[in-house]
């Protein structure tokens, strides 16, 4: 995509993911869902619409073949099923979890898929995230009735660097995907500086060019003035872990910190102890949640 044709589709972009809570009944179903990823909106792309960009159904159906292939076993052992449902027809730009009994549901939407700015490292980045809501560990998002199931909003997107884009990207020839594309500098110093290996430098680069890829689509839906960029973190320290979608330049940080931590992909995270399989000290380590929506418990 050029970049005139990237800053068309920035401008009209909207990527709208959701996250269901469910209620403790004795049926264990979906019983609500939370607010929308971005601000509500009516976007619609429907099957057969021109556009430029966006990712084709093959390549859609590729993503999700992966994702099953790498994680369907791994959701087996826990007890649990693995339900990504292909909704290629449906113009919805959306993704959305929740969870059903014992079954872990990921809804990925062709209306996103067909969008202009989408590419295959954002779909994949959006997926990871989604199914970070079911396995990124704590910080689990807090409720009426105590912690609920899904991790929060920071924490998925973390979740989608440290682990699932890693593991997503290294079946792939990296090397080859990113001969020809233009680098962030930034990125491009931080992940050279943090991993020797050239196989783990390389995902770290594709997952920065995932996270830029979404962080400017949610600048361009909220109209905002100041791009989101790898050397402007944000300077934001809350005091309470925040479960809500954080803002642009918080996200950008996540998915960037997330992809520098030095925590191995197959170090566990735990539901309850944030700092197992990931980084966490200093507060400011390269690595680390970023305090503009995580505040560490000690």
């Amino acid at each position: 995509m050029t970049n005139t044709t990237l800053r068309r589709a920035l401008a009209v972009v909207a990527l709208v993911a959701t996250v269901g809570f469910t209620n403790q009944t004795a049926t264990k179903e979906v019983s609500e869902m939370c607010a929308g990823f971005v601000p509500e909106n009516n976007l619609n792309i429907p099957v057969g619409l021109f556009t430029v960009g966006g990712i084709t159904e093959q390549q859609f159906n590729q993503v999700i073949d992966r994702m099953e292939k790498l994680y369907t076993k791994d959701v087996e052992a826990m007890g649990d099923r693995l339900k990504i449902n292909r909704l290629w027809n449906d113009g919805t730009v959306n993704a959305s979890a929740q969870r059903s009994g014992n079954t872990q549901v990921v809804n990925m939407y062709g209306g996103l898929a067909r969008h202009p700015a989408t590419t295959i490292e954002g779909f994949a980045l959006v997926i990871c995230h989604e199914y970070g809501h079911h396995n990124g560990g704590a910080p689990k998002m807090q409720s009426w009735f105590g912690g609920a199931w899904a991790t929060n909003e920071g924490g998925s997107d973390y979740f989608a660097g440290l682990k699932c884009l890693r593991r997503f990207f290294a079946e792939d020839d990296n090397a080859a995907i990113l001969k020809d594309l233009e680098l962030d500098p930034v990125a491009e110093a931080a992940c050279t500086a943090q991993f020797p290996e050239e196989q783990d430098r390389l995902i770290c680069l594709r997952t920065s060019l995932a996270g830029q890829s979404v962080a400017n689509l949610f600048q361009a839906l909220r109209k905002e003035t100041t791009p989101p960029t790898f050397g402007t973190p944000d300077k934001k320290e809350v005091t309470r872990t925040d479960d809500r979608h954080p803002a642009t330049q918080c996200r950008l940080d996540t998915y960037f910190a997330g992809s520098l931590c030095v925590a191995k992909e197959n170090e566990k995270l735990s539901n309850s102890d944030y700092k197992a399989g990931s980084c966490y000290t200093p507060r400011d380590a390269v690595g680390a949640r970023p305090r503009c929506w995580f505040a560490p418990s000690n």
